[in-house]
């Protein structure tokens, strides 16, 4: 038998195991990065003074603003064009990278200019340092590509290679150049390294159809489809991180590095649903291109996903909320302490934010892209009007306060605006009465599990 007819003959792995195998190599990425990071986010707490960690995670806060500018929305996008039409991926790929870097160009002028709020020259002069790293970041658009065919096992190794690599270089640093400065270039230096490698990775493939020069049309059709998404997560990011700017310009450098010791314990779930939805959406855009968006095996997906990850969040919030306001203290030193009643508060924003990935790919798979510009908007528009309102009452309590009822607005709420939408919102309230649901089910009572589309 030939090597061409035995590979014929090779039973093919199922939809539903290459998205368990694709979640666990994204799991296994993500959790090394953050596992990385949140050493070196310990470290610097532990060696740099309170003021400089605050500045750090200002620079780094708008730096995150700038990868969502950067990205320009094409993420979900691109994997949905890298789907729906193979025979122009090398066009496409040369499309995202061009709109990638054009960006990150204006991301570095808007956020540059921001910088200048904080009034203070090492905090301007850091963030801006910090911010040609999105020059870097704009190189490993490859990733997407991995990703929509379900093979992120090749991104994934450089990631974690890299990552753990660049660890020990900042601990080395920690030991020899205790100096914020070092921190920031290294930043800069593991963002192009990774973008390089996952790029000779891309080349190197088999399968991949390179670089090609990029139709007008197709760079016009890109930018028509994501200017959406980009307002959507520059929104999104202000919703993210507009708390620790405005700590920075009404209370200083010292309450942003208190409260980000309690935001950043709070963020490091909030990769667990990512990962999964991202390896899903390859998969429910097969399933809604062949059943239709009516079909109930769609809904049902959806449903299934909103259940899911609304009660991990809330399993991940309570187990927080046990163990680390006491841990806080302990790990940080009291000079964090104040840190721990934050994370009370903010740490119960999970369960939306769960649901919120749910969602966003929804959204892209439907096309319904008004709807992430909407959405986003009436969460920053929340997050920032709280934080001026309760900050100068209850500090930076009063911001972890705006950042919960800003993701729910964002990431629930917000669902019943658009017509289009309410559907999804529906599906949300259902998975947050999931238990009841369950015990219904299991006494043989009716209810709803996963409403068709919304056509009102």
């Amino acid at each position: 038998m030939s090597q061409l007819t035995a590979t014929r003959q090779r039973p093919q792995p199922s939809a539903a195991s290459r998205i368990r195998t694709n979640s666990l190599w994204n799991a296994v990425q993500q959790t090394a990065s953050l596992a990385a990071t949140s050493a070196v986010s310990f470290l610097l707490v532990l060696v740099l003074p309170v003021r400089e960690y605050g500045i750090y995670s200002y620079a780094v806060s708008l730096s995150m603003i700038g990868v969502a500018i950067m990205t320009a929305g094409l993420s979900g996008l691109a994997v949905k064009a890298f789907v729906n039409d193979k025979q122009r991926t090398a066009a496409t790929m040369s499309a995202i990278l061009l709109i990638r870097e054009v960006f990150a160009a204006v991301a570095f002028i808007f956020l540059g200019a921001i910088s200048f709020t904080s009034g203070d020259r090492l905090t301007i002069a850091v963030t801006l340092v910090s911010l040609t790293m999105l020059f870097a970041r704009a190189l490993d658009a490859p990733e997407l590509w991995f990703l929509a065919r379900l093979e992120s096992r090749a991104t994934a190794v450089i990631r974690i290679g890299a990552s753990a690599a660049m660890l020990v270089v900042r601990v080395m640093a920690v030991a020899w150049w205790n100096n914020l400065w070092v921190f920031v270039i290294l930043n800069i230096v593991e963002a192009l390294v990774m973008s390089l490698l996952i790029l000779r990775r891309y080349f190197r493939d088999p399968n991949s159809a390179g670089l090609h020069r990029p139709h007008v049309k197709t760079l016009i059709e890109l930018f028509r489809q994501s200017w959406l998404l980009a307002l959507s997560g520059v929104a999104n990011q202000v919703n993210l991180r507009a708390d620790v700017v405005i700590i920075q310009a009404l209370m200083g450098s010292v309450a942003v590095g208190v409260y980000s010791v309690a935001s950043r314990v709070s963020e490091l779930a909030y990769f667990l649903p990512v990962v999964i939805m991202n390896s899903t959406l390859p998969v429910l855009l097969e399933v809604r291109k062949k059943s239709g968006g009516t079909s109930k095996a769609y809904h049902n997906m959806l449903q299934r996903s909103y259940d899911t990850s609304f009660w991990c969040g809330v399993g991940v919030a309570v187990v927080i909320s046990l163990i680390g306001p006491p841990l806080i203290p302990i790990v940080f030193g009291h000079e964090f302490a104040a840190a721990s009643s934050v994370l009370l508060i903010h740490i119960w924003a999970c369960p939306f934010v769960f649901m919120g990935t749910v969602y966003s790919k929804w959204i892209i798979v439907e096309g319904f892209l008004w709807s992430s510009l909407i959405r986003h908007v009436l969460g920053g528009v929340v997050n920032v009007a709280l934080n001026f309102i309760l900050i100068p009452h209850y500090g930076i309590e009063g911001a972890a306060v705006a950042t919960v009822f800003s993701y729910a607005m964002a990431n629930y709420l917000a669902c019943f605006v658009g017509r289009q939408s309410r559907g999804e919102g529906i599906k949300m309230t259902l998975a947050i009465f999931w238990p009841v649901r369950l015990v219904l089910a299991y006494f043989r009572i009716g209810v709803p599990t996963a409403p068709a589309k919304h056509r009102a």
